[in-house]
């Protein structure tokens, strides 16, 4: 299975299962390097400042399947960077799918994506 299927299964899993309050104004999809490669979480924020990205910390929804092992087929042999880039992709070209529009990001003032300790990405 590819990335994209993999990834569209996930982000589809948590549209159908979680509800977030209203009260969640911004979404951070984290990257993180593990042993065994690397791995996406989606977490949730109450606030969202565009001059602090700090409001990325805030864990105020975190949905039952908050994370995604990106495919190891996939990851081999890739440095940080280009999964970030092809992260991004991803996001941006599900930011742009009809999908998006029936989704719990729909009403998000911010989507984002990077490595924890890294530069904040705006999607959205």
């Amino acid at each position: 299975m590819t990335f994209e299927k993999e990834f569209n299964n996930w982000i589809n899993g948590i549209n159908k299962n979680e509800k977030p309050l209203n009260e969640i104004v911004a979404f951070w999809f984290g990257l993180i390097e593990t042993e065994d490669g690397f791995t996406m979480y989606l977490i949730g924020s109450k606030e969202f400042d565009e001059n602090d990205d700090d409001w990325a910390c805030n864990n105020d929804f975190e949905p039952t399947n908050k994370y995604f092992d990106l495919p190891t087929n996939y990851t081999n042999g890739k440095s940080w960077n280009v999964i970030l880039n092809d992260s991004l992709k991803i996001l941006k070209d599900y930011a742009n799918s009809s999908e998006f529009s029936t989704s719990i990001f729909r009403n998000a003032i911010a989507v984002a994506c990077g490595f924890d300790d890294g530069d904040l990405n705006r999607i959205k």
